[in-house]
């Protein structure tokens, strides 16, 4: 029987389980992998970032107000312009109406949550994670795009920029992590990068291709620094490449099988607190 003392999630903003499927990559699929089921957000039909992940922390579907907490549905919508969509018919048309109708401001924001988290009952550390220490670059440089303080190439290097960043960022505050029996880091910048290169399927491949090279590197240093780690990657939902929008399911995967195997993004909430409750972690053969 294994003993885990820790684990580390790291929760990755659309993250696509049919492209992590197609190019096979193993450190993201790990042992254990699957789709889950995330909340669909009733006014958009789709799933978004604020609504995902505040019910992933709290444990149970919620909706979190649009125009306070997800102005960053505005920035994903617009991108579409850059590839000169009229708007003043079909998609275009729609994403004015909609932009319109939700009346959404900038700069984007996840706000506070007014309910606890899995993080109040447990010895963790967030790393940049939304309603808690998220920094908004993403966001903030969306703003000065959709503001035509910067161009599409601009904005493009930026959020290069910020992804390597992030990387090491999970890296370096390992180093300062004691006591702690649940780490949870996020990056958000994969979910920018596809609303804007949707189109060139090469060029999103070769971010994920990257991704799934950084992981390994990112599981050994987690495992020097705390030994025998359960290791989960979550996303809040995937990519639908043809219409540019986000896909339904979401996705997760494991080093170890999980107890009970997650189904929809909000028994993480459990599988956490359960972990944390038993003194010897959870164990496999």
């Amino acid at each position: 029987m294994r003993t885990y003392k820790l684990i580390f999630i790291l929760a990755i903003d659309a993250l696509d389980y049919e492209l992590v499927k197609k190019l096979n990559l193993k450190n993201l699929k790990q042992l254990e992998y699957n789709k889950i089921e995330v909340p669909i957000n009733e006014k958009l039909g789709v799933p978004i970032s604020a609504d995902v992940w505040a019910s992933f922390l709290i444990g149970k579907n919620i909706s979190v107000n649009l125009q306070s907490s997800s102005n960053l549905i505005n920035f994903l919508l617009k991108i579409p312009y850059a590839f000169n969509i009229d708007s003043r018919v079909g998609f275009g048309l729609k994403i004015k109406k909609m932009l319109k109708k939700f009346g959404i401001s900038f700069p984007a924001r996840f706000k506070g949550l007014n309910q606890k988290t899995f993080f109040d009952y447990t010895n963790s550390k967030e790393i940049n994670v939304p309603y808690y220490s998220f920094d908004h670059s993403t966001f903030d440089l969306g703003y000065k795009y959709n503001n035509e303080k910067i161009s599409i190439n601009q904005l493009i290097k930026g959020l290069k920029s910020i992804y390597e960043d992030r990387k090491k960022q999970f890296i370096n505050q390992l180093n300062s992590v004691e006591d702690t029996n649940v780490i949870v880091a996020y990056m958000h910048v994969i979910d920018y990068l596809q609303h804007i290169l949707f189109m060139r399927a090469s060029k999103i491949e070769q971010y994920y291709i990257d991704l799934d090279d950084y992981v390994s590197v990112l599981k050994r240093q987690v495992k020097d620094s705390f030994g025998e780690v359960i290791f989960i990657i979550v996303s809040d939902h995937g990519f639908d490449f043809d219409k540019g929008t986000h896909s339904m399911m979401g996705f997760y995967s494991s080093n170890t099988h999980l107890i009970p195997r997650p189904k929809k993004i909000t028994d993480f909430y459990g599988i956490i607190l359960d972990f944390v409750k038993k003194s010897n972690g959870l164990s496999s053969s």
